[in-house]
């Protein structure tokens, strides 16, 4: 008998369930990096969301004291800045418009926008999305 027809024969007489075994490992080392691909993203698409909520949170809170009659800039943008810090927000930044808001007359508009780059604030230290900056833009009357 030769070595080539031995071969063939073990392998032809191996158990079923030794043949599935081996199918199955082969099946998950092909599927593994494809899922761990897909859970990852989730992943950093979620934290995206909450980084784009976290900023619309700091952005509404920062206006809502900048229309107050007898509010300072300085208020308004320590009041945005701390719910970012509260909501572990990294880099962001944050723009009034008109530039000094103390000037604004009643019923003029002002608007703020608060932005942040994801890169800063990726849980996998914004390789999936390096260059996104998120921004949200509030816009309102000054009371």
């Amino acid at each position: 008998m030769s070595v080539t027809s031995a071969m063939k024969t073990s392998l032809r007489y191996k158990p079923n369930g030794q043949r599935r075994r081996a199918a199955a490992i082969v099946e998950f080392a092909v599927c593994l990096p494809l899922l761990m691909l897909i859970v990852l993203g989730a992943i950093e698409a979620t934290h995206a969301m909450f980084l784009k909520q976290a900023l619309s949170a700091a952005a509404y809170e920062g206006m809502r004291v900048a229309i107050e009659p007898r509010s300072t800039q300085a208020e308004a943008t320590e009041h945005a800045n701390s719910i970012l810090k509260s909501r572990l927000v990294n880099g962001s930044k944050l723009v009034f418009n008109p530039s000094n808001v103390d000037e604004v007359k009643r019923g003029q508009k002002i608007s703020l926008v608060v932005s942040a780059p994801i890169s800063a604030n990726s849980p996998f230290i914004g390789r999936v999305m390096p260059d996104r900056v998120v921004s949200v833009r509030t816009v309102m009357v000054k009371e």
